[in-house]
């Protein structure tokens, strides 16, 4: 994907590294500076140094944010959101009754207390 923002002149002596030739975009009829995919920090920063001109930086601040976007991670579907919320209703709803019948089953096995008998035997010596 390529992104552009207007930038009426470059910079005098601007020279681009070699390796990111082919991703430097510029369109002098326009008056545009663009780039071509994501660019990364490490990037940002070696185009940054190449001018203090303050519109050359502007408008490489704002492709940086623009090919950010690239890189977005992409929003869960309403249906994905949909299908965690019933799994986790599910989840609640068979936990529960799983609570509910190990309780009732054991209260029902309980039949009250059971008769103890003690048996004493004494010895004499």
């Amino acid at each position: 994907m390529e992104y552009y923002v207007d930038l009426k002149t470059i910079p005098d002596k601007l020279s681009f590294p070699k390796r990111l030739e082919d991703r430097i975009l510029i369109d002098t009829f326009r008056g545009r500076f663009g780039y071509r995919g994501f660019m990364t920090k490490c990037t940002y920063d070696e185009l940054a140094v190449l001018s203090d001109n303050a519109d050359y930086r502007r408008a490489l601040e704002q492709l940086f944010v623009l090919t950010a976007t690239e890189m977005a991670p992409a929003q869960p579907r309403s249906s994905f959101r949909r299908a965690i919320v019933v799994a986790a209703i599910s989840t609640a709803a068979i936990a529960g009754g799983t609570v509910w019948m190990l309780t009732h089953q054991a209260a029902g096995s309980k039949t009250g207390p059971a008769a103890t008998s003690v048996t004493v035997t004494t010895t004499s010596p």
